[in-house]
């Protein structure tokens, strides 16, 4: 099983295989984007769903790019070593009408640092864990919303094929990885740790501009609305 190999190396046990490990370690974390986002109930309209695709945009590209910068990502074969993530984000905008010219206008998030190849190895399992979690995000939108957002699911949906053996490839290599690189193995935990929080960071204040107290403060005479931040000010 490629699980088990080298799971004894030079004299040390890791009975727990590196996809385990990453679950555990990040569990709390994951918790808090979870509550933090509140999907798929934070999105109301196809508005908001732009809106929403918009602000993981500016966050996925960057990183996407920061991990192009890694030549070692054949390691992971047979999963693919390109994340394409933020190509399935800019193929939903455009096909809710929102061009290139728009999106190239969105500032970018404050990238997590990575430096070593295990780092950003960590960071690649948050992005693809992700995607189960799309899945079910995009199974209740459909339900709730499904014409609003014809041709515009790739991003929640995972790509093609979407299909849960996908996650356990990845999880395969990556535990192949951390039985081979026992050295490695805590640099791929704190980069999964650094992109958790990064996210967190970049989605609060986006969070908190969409939350219904924050909608009601100009009803109290306080400045300012959030219909800025929306799809229509931000990618028109």
């Amino acid at each position: 099983m490629i699980a088990d190999d080298g799971a004894v190396r030079a004299g040390r046990a890791f009975p727990t295989p590196l996809s385990g490990e990453l679950r555990a370690r990040t569990a709390s974390l994951h918790d808090q984007a979870e509550v933090l986002l509140g999907l798929p109930d934070s999105i109301g309209g196809r508005g908001e769903y732009a809106d929403w695709l918009g602000h993981f945009l500016a966050f996925y590209q960057p990183l996407e790019r920061n991990l192009g910068a890694f030549d070692e990502w054949r390691v992971l074969a047979p999963f693919p070593p390109d994340s394409e993530h933020s190509r399935r984000l800019i193929r939903d905008l455009e096909a809710l009408g929102f061009d290139s010219r728009a999106m190239a206008r969105l500032p970018d998030a404050p990238c997590p640092t990575l430096k070593t190849f295990a780092q950003a190895l960590g960071a690649r399992y948050v992005l693809e864990g992700a995607t189960l979690g799309g899945k079910v995000i995009l199974r209740e939108l459909q339900a709730r919303m499904g014409p609003e957002i014809a041709g515009a699911t790739a991003f929640f949906g995972g790509g093609e094929p979407a299909k849960s053996s996908t996650w356990r490839v990845f999880r395969l290599a990556v535990d192949r990885y951390g039985a081979q690189r026992t050295e490695c193995r805590e640099d791929v935990l704190a980069g999964a740790e650094t992109t958790f929080r990064a996210l967190l960071e970049w989605f609060e204040p986006f969070v908190t501009d969409k939350s219904p107290l924050r909608r009601k403060q100009p009803e109290h005479g306080k400045a300012g609305s959030t219909d800025a931040s929306g799809p229509e000010g931000a990618l028109k």
